[in-house]
């Protein structure tokens, strides 16, 4: 199909004459499109016009002039950008009050008429390229929707993606011009130190054995391989051939599997937050966007949860609670990451997370769990362990230990006023709690810490009525 000339900015937009087949663009031609070097114009007037209208913005400034060269004019211009230049490039963007589509999202609008009416328009065209290859009905769809757009219009999409499919594009745009919004790599990189597990030297890395023994109840097995998985995972580590140190935690609820990482967090990076997501708020088919965020393009994409949770603390240690519960894309995501130690987020941000420890937890039982899980997931994890229930006396241990610490703080720390508690404190826990009633933990805590509540009480109440002054009746 053959395209009238380009109107000017306040005449309506050109139709498509279904007279005559546009004439195939010659190779010298497209290959400006694919060009490193600002692109050359194939048109006199496009030479006459003199502007190139190449973004450059230092990522710092928050200038939206230079995007006077690609708005507001009566040529159709696909701007490239790639990963790095992403979030740089959106920033710019919003600072000068531009709404973000991606193509596919604007045809399925219900609200199209209204979006077409927007004079400060900015569509990300990287969602739609892979779709055009071999189907000419759904390009000349696609084609007549991009020339319905007012030509203030600005097309961006991801340079790798639109170079493979430059061809299909070839009739869609006047230009195609790369960003060169220049990053600072330096500036781009997280300051923060991650405390690894490989990080540490070899006293402290025992300190970090040392305290999972002690504060983890029970799973006795567990403890001694993860002593000689992590040795095993420090060595390989340091010759790159392990990027981080997976663990798969099997078990019912309330016996230990959480208190792991977070023993481990704070073992590694005192006082620093666990990175922690809880997959079962993640088990509708657009889970991963919300993980990871929105495909680039998409109105209101943004940095997904993991990215924000990780950023956030410098303990190298990631939680993935509730993992039987994900969908079979956010375990393909884990699948990769496991393999290669890092992630891309929709920003187009990679995190690195080699030396890291990520405990995955699930519920599942150890019998159906090659039913659940894809062989070629399983086969990712460096240590997995079915935690058993605990005994009563892993749990009369808890109690003790959980009282004793209490009634040791109290007295540091309690403010005057309040009774003084006897030094059988945890021996009378022990006897009227009634620790064979639960199998999980957390009820159990929650069972003593009422216990104690209401002992501390009922010492109040009896230490004020002892501490009442006498009345003496002086009637005679």
């Amino acid at each position: 199909m053959q395209r009238e000339n380009h109107p000017g900015p306040d005449e309506e937009p050109p139709r498509l004459l279904p007279t005559a087949r546009r004439p195939e663009t010659h190779a010298a031609e497209r290959h400006c499109y694919m060009r490193k070097e600002p692109v050359t114009h194939r048109h006199d007037r496009r030479r006459q016009s003199g502007r190139t209208g190449l973004l450059h913005r230092h990522p710092c400034c928050h200038s939206g002039s230079v995007l006077r060269g690609l708005i507001g004019n009566a040529m159709r211009k696909l701007v490239t950008y790639n990963k790095s230049q992403y979030k740089a490039l959106i920033d710019q963007l919003g600072d000068g009050g531009f709404k973000l589509m991606s193509l596919l999202e604007l045809h399925g609008s219900d609200q199209i008429s209204e979006l077409l009416s927007e004079k400060k328009l900015v569509v990300d065209v990287s969602s739609l390229v892979g779709l055009l290859s071999g189907d000419l009905q759904l390009a000349s769809k696609f084609e007549l929707l991009v020339h319905q757009l007012p030509f203030g219009t600005l097309f961006i999409g991801d340079d790798k993606t639109v170079n493979e499919g430059a061809y299909q594009l070839r009739t869609m745009f006047d230009d195609i011009i790369e960003c060169d919004i220049e990053i600072d790599k330096d500036a781009q990189k997280d300051k923060r130190v991650k405390r690894t597990l490989v990080s540490l030297d070899e006293l402290e890395f025992k300190q970090v054995l040392t305290t999972l023994e002690s504060e983890l109840i029970g799973q006795i097995e567990f403890k001694r391989s993860f002593e000689s998985r992590s040795r095993s995972f420090r060595l390989f580590n340091a010759l790159d051939e392990q990027p981080v140190f997976s663990l798969l935690l099997l078990g019912p609820s309330g016996v230990g599997k959480t208190e792991v990482a977070k023993i481990l967090c704070e073992a590694i990076a005192p006082c620093q937050p666990l990175p922690k997501v809880n997959l079962g708020n993640y088990s509708s088919k657009d889970s991963l966007n919300s993980l990871i965020g929105s495909p680039r393009g998409y109105m209101g994409s943004e940095e997904g949860e993991l990215g924000k949770k990780i950023d956030s603390s410098d303990a190298g240690i990631l939680l993935v609670d509730e993992f039987e519960k994900a969908e079979p894309a956010v375990w393909n995501f884990f699948l990769d990451l496991l393999e290669t130690g890092s992630f891309t987020d929709s920003q187009g941000m990679e995190h690195d997370l080699r030396g890291f420890i990520i405990v995955f937890t699930t519920n599942c039982p150890l019998g159906k769990i090659n039913e659940t899980f894809p062989a070629e997931l399983l086969s990712r994890f460096n240590l997995m362990s079915h935690f058993s229930k605990l005994s009563v006396s892993d749990k009369k241990f808890f109690v003790e230990r959980y009282v004793s610490m209490f009634a040791k703080k109290y007295r540091e720390t309690a403010p005057s006023g309040l009774p003084t508690l006897p030094d059988d404190i945890a021996d009378r826990a022990m006897m009227e709690i009634d620790i064979e009633a639960t199998e999980n933990i957390r009820i159990l805590k929650n069972t003593t810490r009422s216990w104690i509540s209401e002992f501390v009480e009922k010492a109040r109440k009896s230490s004020s009525i002892a501490t009442q002054p006498s009345i003496i009746n002086t009637q005679t």
